[in-house]
């Protein structure tokens, strides 16, 4: 297994998609901070407030990680090559299991990447300003681990989707309806079907993300961190279940 996770980095890292699409989404935030720094707006920024900016954009990572997704899973179901892996005798659990590990590392290593760009320029460009102090940084690395947990959880649910829709189109549709749609879908049945929908929205990883964006408290990122933990598992069992009971020819 060890060595398939490998295989995999490897195969990503050589390939010009993961460095474009990373290098790509870099390069925005670069010319995001430099649009600032020459606009009205740019004496009154600084790394604080795009410390601050950022934790109010908890969202965005989980429509970033569906091409990490896309890259390690979807490809190889289009094309129907991991039949070839499985040939040599990896387990399908286990399969499973470093497609989302996989999937995991290079979204972290994409997401280092970006940061430092963004928070980097944005310390170069506009300076670091009078609120930066460690409790900002607590503060935000807090958001950031809690939110790491779901953004994986994300991963998860976007690996069984890979798995068991062959077109990436109709996957990619089918991940950002889930995520766009699901919560005002849900809320919309709370109030014309029955109240009891209200505990599913509760659950949701779109409605964790929201309430994180609010005042930390304990209680809410525990909560936040044990509902990702419950995706994760749900969806990774889901996809081991569906793979193992797959007939691949």
């Amino acid at each position: 297994m060890l060595n398939y996770i490998k295989a995999e980095l490897y195969r990503n890292f050589n390939r010009t998609y993961f460095w474009a699409y990373t290098g790509g989404i870099a390069i925005l935030t670069l010319i995001m901070n430099i649009l600032i720094k020459i606009s009205s707006v740019g004496q009154s920024m600084n790394l604080v407030v795009l410390i601050q900016a950022s934790a109010q954009m908890l969202m965005v990572p989980v429509f970033l990680v569906v091409s990490i997704v896309e890259m390690v899973t979807a490809e190889e179901q289009k094309n129907l090559t991991f039949k070839n892996v499985l040939s040599f005798g990896l387990s399908r659990n286990k399969f499973v299991l470093s497609k989302i590990i996989a999937a995991v590392i290079l979204s972290l290593i994409s997401a280092i990447i970006i940061l430092t760009v963004f928070f980097g320029s944005g310390t170069i460009l506009l300076g670091v300003g009078e609120g930066f102090s460690a409790s900002l940084v607590s503060d935000f690395m807090g958001r950031m681990l809690v939110s790491t947990i779901l953004w994986i959880a994300c991963i998860s649910v976007g690996t069984f989707l890979a798995l068991t829709i062959k077109n990436n189109t109709i996957f990619g549709l089918v991940y950002a309806t889930v995520f766009l749609v699901g919560k005002k879908l849900i809320g919309l049945l709370s109030l014309l079907v029955s109240n009891k929908f209200e505990y599913v929205q509760k659950i949701l990883i779109t409605t964790q993300l929201d309430k994180l964006k609010m005042e930390l408290t304990s209680s809410n990122m525990t909560f936040a961190a044990l509902v990702g933990v419950a995706y994760i598992i749900v969806f990774t069992a889901l996809t081991m279940m569906y793979i193992k009971n797959k007939e691949i020819k």
